[in-house]
């Protein structure tokens, strides 16, 4: 049960705004570069919305990896985004 614990403590979902989608192929390249991060669990590429939710292992993956991934992409990954609306919740300050 305690490995069970400690799995979940270590997961994080970060939202990235996203730049340079230019149509459902972009939103379906990028899904399949972030899914194949190593500890990367789960990606959803919102076309509409131009962001980026991906859930990832802390222990094997960072929101600045993901960022790097996405530019390797050809894309531009912005400050990740906190507050359910898309702007950041104030926070981080960011």
């Amino acid at each position: 049960m305690q490995a069970e614990t400690l799995k979940r403590s270590s997961q994080k979902t970060a939202t990235l705004r996203l730049v340079g989608l230019r149509g459902p192929a972009c939103a379906d390249k990028l899904d399949q570069v972030l899914s194949a991060l190593p500890g990367v669990s789960q990606v959803s590429v919102s076309l509409a919305d131009e962001k980026a939710t991906v859930t990832f292992d802390t222990a094997q993956a960072s929101t600045q990896r993901i960022q790097v991934a996405v530019a390797d992409a050809g894309y531009e990954a912005l400050k990740p985004v906190h507050g359910e609306d898309g702007n950041c919740c104030g926070g981080c300050g960011g």
